[in-house]
């Protein structure tokens, strides 16, 4: 049982060490998409138009993006018509026993609104910047548009110093025009999210989020 306990722990410390993670690569040449746990999760090649399921780093499996969309064809118009009648026939309306009153959702909206604007803002300062190098060459349909960008990229130096020599952006100020590659891979480690989502809920009115849930029976006043 010890052992077994152990094991268990061993396995909890070692999830929590793992980076839910993102990573780009675009370039005229490739456009991938990764989105997973650690190394493992599925990665999509725009370009090739097929996705890869990786565990670990290792392919196990690849999926053909373009026979994808085949996989939705549409319905014949006899299975729309019985498909839509049941739906029906499930959609009867029901009696309703209890109501939620407006005020009631007026009163927990400001703290979750906070709690959830602060645990948005917590999560997006555990961001780990793993990689981030490239250059854009690009132009848009006006000069001050593309002098538009440029000032949001120099602000975007002034904010995050540390992007300064890992990315550049070249305007094309003649002409509409895009190219150039980039790498970024993004990440936040398992502990920081259980650690961030635990404060939010911490935060959350939970009392009167149960009672707007169960809601108040029709002719139920309210105790001062």
């Amino acid at each position: 049982m010890l052992y077994f306990l152990l094991t268990l722990l061993i396995l909890f410390v070692a999830l929590m060490l793992l980076r839910v993670r993102v990573r780009v690569h675009l370039s005229p040449k490739r456009r991938l998409l990764f989105v997973g746990l650690g190394r493992s999760g599925p990665e999509f090649d725009f370009v090739r138009r097929e996705g890869k399921i990786k565990l670990f780093g290792m392919n196990i499996k690849t999926i053909d993006l373009a026979e994808g969309k085949t996989a939705g064809a549409k319905k014949p118009a006899k299975e729309k018509r019985e498909s839509k009648e049941k739906l029906q026939k499930k959609q009867k309306p029901e009696k309703a026993g209890r109501q939620r009153p407006v005020r009631d959702f007026l009163k927990v909206l400001p703290p979750v609104a906070s709690a959830a604007f602060g645990y948005l803002i917590s999560l997006l300062r555990s961001i780990i910047i793993e990689q981030l190098e490239g250059e854009i060459e690009a132009g848009f349909d006006t000069p001050d548009v593309t002098g538009t960008v440029f000032g949001y990229y120099q602000a975007a130096l002034g904010a995050v110093p540390a992007i300064a020599g890992r990315f550049r952006y070249i305007p094309r100020w003649d002409q509409q025009y895009f190219g150039g590659s980039v790498r970024l891979s993004l990440a936040i480690p398992v502990y920081r999210i259980a650690l961030r989502t635990i404060v939010f809920i911490y935060k959350l009115p939970l009392r009167d989020l149960i009672k707007l849930a169960i809601g108040k029976k029709k002719g139920d006043q309210d105790v001062q």
